[in-house]
């Protein structure tokens, strides 16, 4: 093992560490359900803002909005777009009554306040919400892990399936000791990671590329499409349905329960505007930051004539490439 190697496994058994005393600190605040799934309801806007976006976004933010960018260029931003105005949306329009309807009902899930808020003294409509949340959240954590694989795998040259085991190993070991609180903290600290990391690399890579017009004539010659707003699609229905598409992603954020989890466990309704401000920020500068280190990399790792899966393999191995 290389010194490069032995540092970056140092690196890597360092994070994993932290989240590891994260979930232990945590559990010492453990002492009823009630702490357990929603931290007591007593968490800060900039806590909750931090979780709510590193949740909100996690690998998808880091391996496939920068595989986006690398892929089909300033195009992405539109990602950026859709993306801002729906944490916008969910936090100005929707968390507030959703807030004071679980502080009413005294819920703290989400199949809580849905028994509540409808009456349903047959729990039949707990017992739906529970089996959807187990299913479709299952298939989005899932995801997370099937990434973590492939960072293991692109930083350190592990396997895939050995790489996604240890990252559920950690991530089972903080959220069984320490509950919400722990996977709050664990977001806090990983959402500061992401959105420091993805506002400096951007500016680390345009250096080393040479500046602004040298990345963006090596993009001229490389795919002209990577520089118009509109990609290859141009001016047009067809052009026109891929922005919708695109930022149409943002949507998700309207009804993600994971994300309105969080609003549950705010401390106030009165800390969402703040809360709001924070995670608006946090979008804007940690999504446009991936879309242009996506595109960076691909300045530096693409010659003219190039196909992306020739010079990336996989684009969304770009951040890793980079990063090394």
């Amino acid at each position: 093992m290389d010194g490069s190697s032995a540092a970056r496994l140092v690196g890597v058994a360092l994070y994993l560490a932290i989240l590891v005393l994260i979930g232990v600190a945590a559990s010492r605040r453990m002492h009823d359900l009630r702490d357990y799934f929603a931290g007591s309801k007593r968490l800060g806007f900039l806590a909750i803002a931090f979780s709510a976006r590193a949740t909100g976004e996690s690998a998808w933010l880091l391996l496939g909005l920068t595989g986006m960018g690398a892929a089909v260029g300033l195009k992405a931003l539109w990602v950026v777009v859709g993306e801002v105005v729906g944490v916008t949306l969910a936090w100005m329009l929707l968390s507030r009554p959703f807030k004071r309807l679980t502080d009413r009902y005294d819920a703290i899930t989400i199949p809580d306040y849905l028994e509540a808020r409808f009456r349903d003294g047959t729990q039949h409509l707990r017992r739906i919400a529970a089996l959807a949340l187990v299913v479709f959240v299952t298939i989005y954590v899932s995801a997370q892990i099937d990434a973590t694989g492939k960072a293991f795998s692109s930083f350190l040259g592990w396997d895939h399936d050995l790489g996604a085991l240890v990252g559920f190993a950690v991530v089972l070991a903080y959220v069984t000791s320490g509950g919400f609180v722990a996977v709050v903290w664990s977001d806090i600290f990983q959402g500061a990671l992401m959105v420091a990391g993805l506002a400096l690399l951007p500016i680390v890579a345009l250096v080393s590329a040479g500046g602004p017009l040298a990345v963006w004539e090596r993009l001229q010659a490389i795919d002209p499409d990577l520089l118009h707003p509109l990609g290859g699609a141009g001016v047009g229905l067809a052009g026109l349905l891929s922005v919708i598409g695109l930022g149409a992603i943002g949507l998700g954020f309207l009804g993600s329960p994971q994300i309105f989890v969080r609003f549950l466990a705010l401390r106030s309704e009165s800390e969402i505007g703040r809360g709001a401000a924070v995670a608006v920020a946090w979008t804007l500068v940690a999504d446009t930051g991936a879309v242009l280190t996506g595109l960076l990399g691909r300045a530096i790792f693409s010659r003219p004539g190039e196909a992306l899966v020739d010079a990336l393999g996989d684009a969304e191995r770009v951040l890793p490439m980079l990063v090394e």
